[in-house]
């Protein structure tokens, strides 16, 4: 059965690992979400050895379809985060070593 992570399970995993109350751990993760948003929101970067960057992408401003009406109408150019695995993980989710490559 696939792992199922969310915030409540790193809190659960903190706080058995380092044998601290769940609500300290609940507060270090988000400190850590929060920091990580901080930086993405001010147009900077997350990048975490072993797991992958994150950064801004610019969507430009593109022509959509109302669905409803069929009429054309602009889509607004946006910013949205965009996740870029590192090798290392690419190689755990392909059950591969470094060295084998």
């Amino acid at each position: 059965m696939p792992k199922f992570v969310n915030k409540d399970s790193l809190t659960d995993t903190l706080a058995t690992a380092f044998n601290l109350k769940k609500k300290d751990a609940a507060e270090i993760i988000t400190l850590i979400f929060d920091e990580m948003s901080e930086a993405l929101v001010s147009e900077g970067t997350v990048e975490i050895t072993g797991f992958g960057k994150f950064i801004i992408f610019d969507r430009k401003e593109r022509m959509g379809i109302n669905p409803v009406t069929k009429e054309r109408m602009p889509i607004p150019a946006t910013k949205l985060p965009k996740f870029k695995p590192s090798q290392t993980l690419k190689n755990k989710c392909n059950n591969r070593d470094k060295d084998e490559e």
